[in-house]
C-alpha cells in the first residue's frame, strides 16, 4: 500500500507557502512571493517538478482570482481539485467566536485548530505578518474573538505615504527612544504592537479566568518578540499544523 501524499497550501497576503504530508510527516515549508505573478507561472515555479499528490488542501486569504488560477493549473496538470478550507462555527474542539463564523480569516481559524491540538490552557495567538492578528481562546476551546492591526511594514509605509517624513529604510530597533528617523519609525511600530499584545494578555486573563500563554507566529514574530516583557514562544508552522489537522480529520 503506497503512502499517501497530501499537498498543503497556505496563501497569505504576501507569500504562498506549501508543505507535503506523507506517512504522517510534514515536510519543511517552502515559500514564494505571489504578488504580481500569474497563477500558472506561480504554480509551475512551486510544483512544476512535483508528481500529482493524492489530495490538496488550500487555505487562502489573498483573493478568489489567485485561488481560481491555481485550481485551474492543478486540474489541468494533475487532474486534481484542491479542497478549499473555510472557517466554520465549530470543529475539532474549537468554537468560532465570530458572530458570522465565515468572516474569520481562514489562517486565524487554522492557528486556533493547531493550538487546540497541543495546548490545554487558555492561549493568545498573535500572527505577525503583513497584518498582525491576535486571537484569544480559553481552555474549553472557546474563541473569544480578536484584533487586527497593520503589520510593521504597513505601519511604516502608511506613515511615510501620509506625511512629509523622508523615505527611510526599515531599521533594527535598538532602544525605545531612537536617535534617527528610520529607527524612530521602526521602534514606534514594533513597540506599538508589543504594547497591544501585553495589554491584551492582561485582559485575556480576566476574560478567561486564568492566565493565558502567548504564542507568536508569522514572519515578523522575531522582531516583535524582542520588545515583549512577558513570556512567549514562537511557532512558525501553526497554519500548516492546522491544515494537517483538517487533512487528518478528513481521513
Amino acid at each position: 500500500m503506497k503512502n499517501t501524499c497530501i499537498l498543503l497550501i497556505d496563501i497569505g497576503n504576501t507569500n504562498l507557502k506549501w508543505s507535503l504530508l506523507e506517512a504522517g510527516r510534514l515536510s519543511p515549508s517552502k515559500a514564494e512571493k505571489h504578488r504580481g505573478v500569474a497563477p500558472d507561472r506561480l504554480a509551475a515555479a512551486c510544483w512544476g517538478d512535483l508528481q500529482a499528490p493524492d489530495a490538496i488542501y488550500l487555505a487562502n486569504v489573498a483573493g478568489a482570482d489567485l485561488e481560481s488560477g491555481l485550481t485551474s493549473w492543478m486540474q489541468g496538470g494533475w487532474g486534481r481539485t484542491p479542497h478549499p478550507v473555510r472557517p466554520v462555527a465549530q470543529a475539532q474542539g474549537v468554537s468560532n467566536g465570530y458572530l458570522e463564523p465565515g468572516q474569520l480569516g481562514v489562517d486565524r481559524w487554522l492557528t486556533l485548530l493547531a493550538v487546540r491540538q497541543q495546548e490545554a490552557g487558555a492561549v493568545c495567538i498573535v500572527d505577525c505578518g503583513t497584518a498582525i492578528t491576535l486571537d484569544l481562546m480559553d481552555s474549553q476551546g472557546r474563541h473569544h474573538g480578536g484584533l487586527i492591526l497593520p503589520g510593521l511594514e504597513l505601519m511604516r509605509e502608511s506613515l511615510l505615504q501620509q506625511t512629509r517624513i523622508p523615505r527611510v529604510d526599515q531599521a533594527v530597533v535598538e532602544s525605545l527612544f531612537a536617535r534617527d528617523t528610520a529607527s524612530a519609525v521602526a521602534s514606534a511600530a514594533a513597540n506599538a504592537a508589543a504594547a497591544l499584545i501585553e495589554r491584551s494578555m492582561r485582559q485575556a486573563a480576566e476574560r478567561c479566568g486564568e492566565p493565558a500563554s502567548l504564542i507568536l507566529t508569522g514572519s515578523d514574530a522575531g522582531r516583535i518578540s524582542v520588545q515583549l516583557d512577558i513570556p512567549f514562544r514562537i511557532d512558525h508552522e501553526l497554519v500548516m499544523k492546522g491544515l494537517v489537522a483538517i487533512a487528518e480529520a478528513a481521513g
